[in-house]
């Protein structure tokens, strides 16, 4: 005993004295760096040493991550473009807990301890990313287009692994949707500072440049450019549904609701995002669809709420619309979307986005069964072929014929046709496949949940979740370039991911908390959230 305590007082003090040699370097480096006028390379020792720290802890990285993807990424592209590379940093961190967490599944002991199961929701999402890779190798491997487009899908695809082996326990898990309720009412004053300031300042650029798409919170735009604004609309309407569900089982007060609700609104009737409309229609027949039958009374009460709230979206839309001059009613502000969207197949020399669909199928004829199954591989629509002729062009082929695609075109300007270039029908299909098994095991966990109110709202939020991320890969082409949008993707996968798993552990041994009601039953007490047998850990 005395060698052991000799051992651990010598440990600490090698610790200590190493601590302040580190930060005594640290400061030399620092004062050398701001020598070279370089403010980010001032930084980078106090974040590599904060980043030592907090890498220490797999749940402060994992919070770290959640911040970082959906709150400083965006931020700092909007505010603090010269940092806007610190994004950068989200690969290795998920990368990171991607590593823990395996790690720390394969250590647990064998047996009973070992039983925890592994989300089938992982097995789908590695099949897609088995598809993009076969498609990439099937058609010529072309390394700058690989890079690009690997980072651009799996930025903080590992978070899933991480969350899916997660060996925290179900208290971290709880905290998330709450931690995402704050990052919602933190929207507001960015939201107020973009509308109010930043909206004035781009009247007029031109280019066309609307100035209402500045208006995305921290999810990220470019002062003389686009902004993620549906992505901010997305996100805050699946919040408003974990409200409404919340409502629902008695755990937020009609106060919390409206008021929190009506705040959270705010943003999405401003931003000019109008397939928000389709977002609220996701949260109505989400919640209340099943009503229809057996609630019919409820499912009218609530449906003319949720008319009102679409009318108050249209009225909105319509007196916010950048070519206000020719929209003078919401029938005009209808065929004019109409027309932009799927009429007309060009819009100021990029294609609109039915367009962009049906260019897509006119570029691949019966004979071109490889390319329709598998695509032409990751970053197809982004980066031209090597010594493109002409420059910025890619190739594909009909009937045996090469033709020459010019990327300035937009071929890929939602998720769905970029899909559809880069990893075929087979790709595409995957991804549908793995929203819709989310959607159905968040829905089977539900009952498992009974006890757990608040985690039971979660899960129906999530639920919906899948529906709106679906909807905006018809809208959007985020899921293959957008690190922020895909940490909003694979958290909301990744919560279910990590209850399915803990759900495959309890099975056979008295099912989701019979543990908790042991020590209970009270949600506060709730540490392990897995059915276990008094006095075992998990």
């Amino acid at each position: 005993m005395p060698d052991r305590a000799f051992a651990d007082s010598t440990k600490s003090m090698l610790n200590g004295i190493s601590l302040v040699v580190l930060m005594g370097l640290s400061a030399v480096l620092v004062g050398w760096l701001a020598t070279r006028g370089q403010p980010l390379l001032v930084l980078a020792p106090a974040i590599l040493m904060l980043g030592i720290m907090v890498a220490a802890r797999s749940e402060l990285l994992f919070w770290s991550v959640v911040l970082g993807g959906l709150v400083v990424a965006g931020l700092a592209r909007l505010y603090l473009p010269s940092l806007e590379q610190v994004r950068w940093l989200l690969a290795p961190a998920t990368a990171l807990l991607a590593l823990q967490a395996t790690a720390l599944y394969l250590a647990r002991r064998p047996g009973a301890e070992r039983a925890r199961g592994i989300s089938t929701l992982l097995w789908w999402a590695l099949g897609f990313v088995l598809a993009s890779l076969a498609a990439t190798f099937a058609n010529g491997f072309q390394l700058d287009r690989f890079v690009v487009g690997f980072k651009g899908y799996y930025q903080v695809w590992a978070l899933l692994i991480a969350l899916a082996l997660a060996p925290w326990p179900p208290l971290v898990m709880d905290r998330l949707p709450r931690v995402l309720l704050v990052i919602a009412i933190a929207q507001i004053p960015f939201v107020l500072h973009q509308l109010l300031v930043l909206v004035p300042a781009r009247a007029g650029m031109g280019n066309g440049i609307v100035p209402i798409d500045v208006v995305a919170g921290t999810f990220g735009a470019v002062f003389d450019g686009g902004g993620a604004n549906a992505t901010l609309s997305a996100f805050l309407m699946i919040v408003i549904a974990g409200l409404v569900a919340g409502r629902q089982l008695g755990v937020v007060s009609k106060a919390q609701l409206w008021g929190i609700g009506a705040l959270l609104m705010a943003p999405v009737l401003v931003n000019q995002a109008k397939v928000s409309i389709f977002y609220l229609l996701a949260v109505y027949l989400g919640l209340f669809g099943a009503d229809l039958v057996r609630r019919p009374l409820r499912f009218l009460t609530t449906g003319l709420a949720m008319l009102l709230m679409l009318a108050v979206l249209m009225v909105a839309f319509t007196l916010n619309s950048p070519d206000h001059e020719d929209i003078a009613s919401w029938q005009d502000l209808v065929a004019y979307t109409y027309e932009y969207n799927v009429e007309a197949e060009e819009v100021r020399g990029r294609l609109s986005r039915f367009g962009a669909f049906e260019h897509w199928a006119d570029m691949h004829d019966s004979g071109n069964w490889r390319e329709i199954l598998l695509g032409h591989g990751i970053g197809y629509t982004r980066v031209p072929d090597a010594r493109a002729f002409p420059a910025g062009t890619v190739t594909t082929r009909i009937n045996g014929v090469p033709v020459q695609i010019d990327l300035e075109a937009d071929i890929g300007n939602t998720a769905v046709v970029a899909l559809l270039w880069e990893t075929g029908v087979l790709g595409l299909g995957l991804v549908f496949a793995l929203l819709a098994v989310a959607y159905r095991t968040a829905g089977r966990l539900e009952p498992l949940h009974a006890a757990h109110p608040e985690r039971l709202a979660s899960l129906r939020a999530a639920r919906i979740g899948m529906v709106i991320i679906f909807i905006t890969l018809w809208h959007k082409n985020f899921f293959v370039l957008d690190v922020v949008y895909q940490t909003l993707v694979v958290l909301l996968i990744g919560y279910v991911a990590y209850w399915d798993g803990l759900a495959s552990r309890a099975k056979g041994r008295g099912g989701i908390g019979q543990g908790e009601r042991a020590r209970g039953g009270t949600q506060g007490r709730s540490r392990e959230g897995v059915s276990h047998r008094a006095g075992q850990r998990p």
